[in-house]
């Protein structure tokens, strides 16, 4: 298979010049087309911050990120290949849950009757149906989460991440969520990266599992993640 996404030397401190701590320290992996790939590791860990620099949505790290073998640290968040529902999400409360998926369907240039059929298979599937036409400040939190995790699954990206997309869901929601990523995944043959503590979740979904602890990162089986 041909490695997408490309991660070299990747390094990420926060704080001053006399008090620097290191998020991520010369982090490097490879991604390949098609893969479905967990982010695991103790809250802390970095889980997020990696995410923010992978959807340059986080310019301020050292390294160097290539999708397709083209460098990607100067293109600007809004012109990435990803597609990042965020653990904050933001919507256009003027809008409706139907009219905001519209919205960044044509964004992305996505043909008019695709984007119809693809919204409804999205609302149908994660039960937003009977709320197409609220806002999303009328939404409950899990909801709403919902409606998040839509977003990104309606941009056909070559890259797709989710941070906590299981965060707030119940049971029932959470298998919803689960059934869907996954038939997206399989038609659109992209990369899904998943960061979550829903370790069952991240089982019946992903086929790897990165473990980032201490700014680093290896890679482990699914079936020992109830070890780690």
């Amino acid at each position: 298979m041909e490695n997408i996404l490309k991660i070299d030397k990747i390094e990420k401190y926060y704080g001053n010049k006399s008090s620097l701590t290191k998020a991520i320290d010369n982090l490097s992996f490879d991604v390949e087309k098609g893969e479905f790939v967990a982010i695991m590791g103790a809250s802390g860990s970095g889980k997020t911050t990696l995410l923010n620099i992978l959807s340059n949505y986080e310019k301020n790290y050292t390294g160097v990120i290539s999708i397709d073998r083209k460098k990607m640290n100067k293109v600007d968040y809004l012109d990435m290949p990803v597609a990042y529902a965020m653990d904050q999400p933001s919507f256009f409360n003027e809008l409706t849950i139907y009219e905001n998926l519209l919205l960044i369907a044509s964004s992305r240039k996505i043909k008019k009757q695709e984007a119809f059929d693809k919204i409804e298979r999205i609302l149908d599937g994660l039960g937003l149906k009977k709320y197409e036409n609220y806002s999303p400040s009328e939404l409950s939190k899990g909801t709403m989460q919902r409606l998040n995790n839509a977003c990104a699954m309606i941009q056909e990206e070559k890259i797709t991440i989710f941070d906590e997309p299981f965060s707030g869901l119940d049971p029932v929601q959470m298998k919803l969520l689960e059934n869907v990523i996954v038939e997206f995944h399989k038609k659109e043959k992209g990369i899904y990266i998943i960061s979550s503590h829903d370790i069952e979740c991240l089982q019946n979904v992903c086929d790897k599992c990165l473990l980032l602890h201490n700014g680093q990162i290896r890679e482990i089986n699914m079936e020992e993640v109830d070890r780690e």
